[in-house]
């Protein structure tokens, strides 16, 4: 069944119609209820089939649905890419928030580290860098000199080995 689309709008077709009863040479089609193809033009030009079970919502609604929903997983790309979360600590809403804003605030300090200093260019050697001398209280233009020994005191024994 073809539905009746907007002229104006990005929406190109709205069908509704029936999955092919086999899938593969021996998989069985587990939809056997009509689906919605709803095909949309994006801002890049490219053109999306979307396919839905909501019979009933308007075209430009499951549309926008769509996008919300590729935005999201956009967004939970570049978590897992950027801010290096693999998996989250906590199931509840709370611990996934504080997840992320812990994530966020070590990534724009490890920016604006790396933003002030000018001797590593990468910015994963210097956040290996980093890592590799957090516990050394050291300034960040000084990072990549040696650590001298520290002070000789009189009053400490030294073994000379």
């Amino acid at each position: 069944e073809e539905r009746a689309v907007s002229l104006v709008g990005t929406i190109l077709s709205d069908r509704v119609g029936l999955l092919p009863q086999r899938m593969a040479k021996s998989r069985r089609n587990p939809m056997s209820v009509p689906v919605r193809e709803v095909c949309v033009r994006i801002e890049t030009g490219k053109i999306l089939r979307i396919l839905s079970n909501d019979l009933d919502a308007p075209a430009e609604e499951i549309a926008a649905l769509y996008k919300r929903r590729w935005a999201i997983e956009l967004f939970f790309r570049w978590v897992k890419q950027t801010l290096k979360i693999r998996h989250f600590l906590g199931n509840s809403e709370n611990a996934v928030r504080i997840q992320i804003a812990v994530a966020l605030i070590a990534y724009l300090l490890l920016q604006m580290a790396k933003a002030d200093q000018t001797t590593v260019a990468s910015p994963l050697a210097f956040a290996r860098l980093v890592r590799a001398n957090l516990m050394h209280r050291r300034r960040i233009d000084r990072l990549l000199q040696p650590t001298g020994s520290p002070p000789h005191s009189p009053h400490q024994m030294s073994l000379q080995w």
